[in-house]
Order: structure tokens, then C-alpha cells, then sequence
């Protein structure tokens, strides 16, 4: 149950005054009573003394009726009660009963050290006359001893002034309790009300009204705590406007988007679905769903999968369209953002261009074989200066023969399925096929070729033509490429791959070529490509045979300082 602060201030004070209230009540009403006992027992002490002068020669003289007058005189006149009591206990006068029915008082306290020569006081019920009495007694000298005299009154007649001075006493306190409640009520109404004003503003600005503020009186704390609750909420408006008007913008980029963007849980709940992806998953408000009801493709679901550690991208096709999907992950709520970008009249037109390479190299490579044919009868059949002529149609016949081959390879290892069969494939074998078929050219060039077989028998599994194809290649380069030096031809192991590294001592390559050598008719130096025949194809078709067998090719190369080509395929039998 909620307390408001005044009540529980209050009541503190309340606790406070009536527990403060009881101590001094409690200890007022003991020194009260104390004093009253006190004073009670000086009387008695004088009236004791002043008797002692006359009830002294009546106890030397034996006179007992006189001595017992004299006490009923005293009791007549002051109501108090006298007795006397001689050394050995018995009493000899008393003022309200008679001495020989009375029992020995031997016993008695007071008396005890009175006998003993000292003032003796108690307070004590009697017996005698039923109630409890103030007895106060003296040694009283005598020639048979010492004798004592004892002074007593009822305590109920000492009560009368303890209950009046209570009386008082509660009148006062229960004046001063009225007054300090009244304080109380004051100070919890002061205190209180400064808070119950910051809460209600609280109140506000939890329901979104952050143009609300506190103006409190005075120079406290309290007003130092509404001053840094308008800093407060004064920030809090301003961030929550730049927090909106942020939000608007974004949601207008996302809205306007062609892409289709989804966010998603870690569970794959989609959290956010912009327009194109609403329309993608024919729901009129996905959020909430899995993506995998809305959107059935097992690749979509692996992407999803593998983009929980990492941005991962790739194609996949959605209703007769292609799309390319990049899944990213993020930190809040271990959510992904699945972002599809449709691609499908771009893959048309890549498709388009290879069916017109491949269609238009079939087409070219008939009329050049015949070129080629036709070329070399003349060149057998002329002499003289048209020869060189012929010569010139023959090379340049070769160069887009050779083009149109790479390209037709090329276009053939693009393929969705490319058509590789598969075997156990003996590198070192492989290797010495190549190399024996550049032989002639090497030995032309005077170059010198070193293999070196780190780890011999090591089989791969893979295409042997596209293999071969693949290390031709980068011999052929390595060739081109070196006027003198060496070619070296490594094979090696790391871990479960198979490494074959192809190093030259040519011309190199500048660093900056090297992030593009392996792209479609990229060439470092164009004339010189032209002028040995390369068709900026052979580096491509390497990358796509080694990607093709799961494996991957590098380049380190500097100016004038060689290259070398590594190749890292995975082993099997």
C-alpha cells in the first residue's frame, strides 16, 4: 500500500514527540515521588526529634499512660502515629492500638537501625492497620538503653499531592504534544510538498510532457534538486526531439527504399520491414513473424544462420527473381539486417553479354580457322616481300584464336554448372606433364627451371584438364615474362592443402596492379601483352578453376624483382 511522504513524516514525528513525551513524564513523575517521600521523611525526622525531648523522662520514669497520651495527643493533633519501642523489642506506647496486644517489632527494619543508633525509614505494609505506611524511626537515649521512637503515616496521604502534580503534569505535557504536533504538521506540510510537486512532474514527463518544470520557494536542497530537475528534463526535451526528428529520417530512408530491408531477432522475429519488404512477404504487417513463414528459401535461412558471427553476402533467387542478399549482424538484441537487393536485370544482362561472347566467338572461330588455313597454304606456296605480309595475318589470327578459346573457357567456367569431372590427380605428375610441354620455349629463351618437391605423392581431387589448364597458365606467364634468370616450381604441404608455388625472376608487377591481375583483360603493360600474344584472360581462368576446386591462388610480385603465383588446393584421394 503507498504512503504518501506526509503521512510517513508525521507519523516519525508523531513517534518521536510521544516517545520523548513518555521519558519525561516517566522520569518527572519518579523525581516527583521521590521528592515527595524525601520531604515526607524530614517532617517525620523533626516531629521525631521534638518528641525525643519529651517522651525521653517518661520512659526513664515508666510513666506508660502518659507516654501513651502523649501520642494520641500528637496523632489527635497532626495525624501521625507514634510508638515507642524499648531495646528489646516490645512496644511501650503506641498512639492507635494498645501496647499489650501488639507483637515484638524486634524485627522491624527502621527499628533495627534505630536500636543500632541510626535513623531507620521504610515504607511497608502494616498489618496492623492494612495499609502501607512511611515509617521513619530514632534512637531515643534512656538510662535502661536506647530506646526507639517511631513516626508513621499512611503513603495514601502523601498520594494526594503526587496526584495533583501528575495532574498538572499531564495538562502541561499534553499542551506541549498539542503544540509539537502542530509543528509536525507544519514541517511534514513544508518538506512534503516541494516532493509531492517534483512527483507529479516526474509524472509528466514519464507520459511524454517535457515542457513541464518546478518552481519552489526558498534556498535549500530541495530547490537545488528542482533546479537540476528542469536541467534535467530541459535536456531530456532536447534529446528527445533530436531523438524524433532522427527517427522520422530514418524511417523515411528505409521507406524509401527499392531494397528490401528486414531486421530480425536472434529467435528471427522480424522487428522492422520496410515497404519493399512488406510487399515481398505479401503480409501487410510482418513484425512480429518469422521471416522463415513469410519468406521460404532454405539459402535465405542458411545466409540468416552464418550472419549471426559475421557479415556474409550472396545470391539466391526468390519468386523467378534474382536477388543479392547480405546479412549483417548487431550488437543490440543480437538482432541481423537482411537486406535483399534485386539483381535480376543485371543478371539478364551479364547473361545476355555471355551468350554474345560465346555465340560470337563460335560464330568468329570458324571464318579464322579458315583465315588460318588459307594463311598458312599461302605462306607455303609465296616468297618475297608478300610473305611478311602473311606472317603478320597469321599472328594476329593466332591472338584472336586464342582469345576466343580463353573466352569460350572462361565463359564455360562461369556457368552455374560448370562440367568438371572429377579424380584423384597426382601433382607432381601434372606438373612434370606442363613443364615438359613448355620445354621448347624455355630452352629458346636459355631460362633454367628448378622444381622442388617438399612433399612427393601428394593427390588431389580435382579436374585434371582444368588443373592442367590452370598451371599452364602461370608457366606460360612465367615464360612471357622472364627475358633471363629462372623459373622455379615449388610443391609443398600446409596443414590439409597441397601448395604449389610458381616463381619467375621476370619484370614484376607494381603494387598497385596487383589488387586487379586476376580481372577479365586487365593487363599491366598492354603493348608488351600485345606483342607476346596474351589476351588478359589466363590469370582470370586461374582464379576460376582454383575457386571451382575449393581451393585459392595469391601473388607477391616487385619491380624487377620476379613473381611468384601460389595455389593452395585441399588434399584427397
Amino acid at each position: 500500500m503507498k504512503r504518501p511522504i506526509f503521512l510517513k513524516l508525521f507519523i516519525s514525528y508523531l513517534l518521536l514527540i510521544l516517545v520523548l513525551s513518555g521519558v519525561i513524564l516517566a522520569f518527572v513523575f519518579r523525581s516527583y515521588s521521590s521528592h515527595a517521600v524525601e520531604t515526607s521523611t524530614a517532617n517525620l525526622r523533626k516531629l521525631g526529634l521534638a518528641l525525643e525531648y519529651l517522651a525521653g523522662p517518661m520512659v526513664e520514669r515508666g510513666s506508660l499512660d502518659e507516654l501513651n497520651a502523649l501520642a494520641r495527643k500528637v496523632e489527635s493533633d497532626i495525624q501521625v502515629r507514634v510508638t515507642v519501642i524499648d531495646p528489646a523489642g516490645r512496644v511501650l506506647a503506641d498512639s492507635e492500638h494498645r501496647p499489650a496486644t501488639m507483637e515484638n517489632h524486634l524485627d522491624r527494619p527502621e527499628v533495627k537501625a534505630a536500636l543500632s543508633g541510626a535513623e531507620g525509614s521504610a515504607i511497608r505494609y502494616s498489618i496492623t492497620l492494612g495499609h502501607d505506611l512511611l515509617y521513619v524511626a530514632l534512637p531515643m537515649k534512656s538510662a535502661g538503653g536506647t530506646a526507639v521512637i517511631r513516626m508513621s503515616v499512611p503513603v495514601e496521604n502523601i498520594d494526594p499531592l503526587l496526584r495533583k502534580v501528575k495532574k498538572h503534569t499531564f495538562e502541561i505535557a499534553a499542551m506541549i504534544i498539542c503544540s509539537s504536533l502542530l509543528v509536525a504538521l507544519f514541517f511534514a506540510h513544508v518538506i512534503s510538498t516541494p516532493v509531492r510537486e517534483l512527483s507529479r512532474a516526474s509524472k509528466r514527463i514519464a507520459g511524454g510532457d517535457f515542457s513541464v518544470r518546478v518552481k519552489l520557494q526558498g534556498a535549500d536542497e530541495i530547490r537545488e534538486l528542482a533546479g537540476s530537475f528542469n536541467d534535467m528534463a530541459e535536456k531530456l526535451q532536447k534529446s528527445f526531439f533530436e531523438l524524433s526528428k532522427g527517427k522520422e529520417e530514418l524511417e523515411g530512408i528505409i521507406s524509401s527504399m527499392a531494397e528490401e530491408l528486414l531486421v530480425v531477432d536472434e529467435d528471427g522475429r522480424i522487428v522492422l520491414a520496410n515497404r519493399s519488404a512488406r510487399a515481398l512477404t505479401g503480409a501487410g504487417d510482418p513484425t512480429g513473424r518469422h521471416y522463415w513463414e513469410l519468406i521460404r528459401s532454405p539459402k535465405l535461412n542458411a545466409l540468416a544462420d552464418r550472419g549471426k558471427t559475421g557479415p556474409v553476402a550472396d545470391e539466391l533467387e526468390l519468386g523467378g527473381l534474382t536477388y543479392l542478399c547480405s546479412v549483417t549482424p548487431l550488437r543490440v538484441r543480437m538482432a541481423r539486417i537482411i537486406l535483399l537487393h534485386d539483381i535480376t536485370g543485371m543478371k539478364r544482362l551479364e547473361q545476355i553479354k555471355k551468350d554474345l561472347v560465346v555465340n560470337v566467338s563460335h560464330e568468329l572461330r570458324t571464318p579464322l580457322t579458315a583465315i588460318k588455313g588459307f594463311t598458312e597454304t599461302l605462306l607455303e606456296e609465296s616468297a618475297g616481300s608478300g610473305r611478311e605480309y602473311l606472317e603478320i595475318i597469321k599472328r594476329h589470327t593466332d591472338r584472336l584464336m586464342n582469345l576466343i578459346g580463353d573466352l569460350l573457357d572462361l565463359s564455360e567456367l562461369e556457368d552455374r554448372e560448370p562440367r568438371l569431372s572429377f579424380e584423384s590427380v597426382d601433382l607432381a605428375a601434372l606438373l612434370e606433364t606442363v613443364l615438359a610441354t613448355f620445354g621448347p620455349r624455355i630452352r629458346e629463351k636459355g631460362l633454367e627451371v628448378r622444381v622442388e618437391t617438399a612433399a612427393p605423392g601428394l593427390l588431389v581431387r580435382g579436374d585434371p584438364f582444368r588443373l592442367e589448364q590452370l598451371f599452364s597458365n602461370l608457366v606460360d606467364n612465367a615464360v612471357k615474362y622472364t627475358e633471363r634468370g629462372s623459373i622455379t616450381v615449388s610443391l609443398g604441404r600446409s596443414g590439409g592443402s597441397a601448395t604449389v608455388r610458381v616463381a619467375d625472376t621476370g619484370i614484376g608487377i607494381p603494387k598497385e596492379h596487383l589488387e586487379r591481375i586476376f580481372e577479365r583483360f586487365y593487363v599491366v603493360d598492354k603493348s608488351r601483352s600485345r606483342r607476346l600474344g596474351g589476351t588478359g584472360l589466363g590469370l582470370s581462368i586461374v582464379k576460376h578453376i582454383a575457386g571451382l576446386h575449393n581451393g585459392a591462388v595469391t601473388v607477391s610480385s616487385t619491380p624487377s624483382g620476379g613473381t611468384a603465383f601460389t595455389v593452395t588446393l585441399p588434399l584427397g584421394a
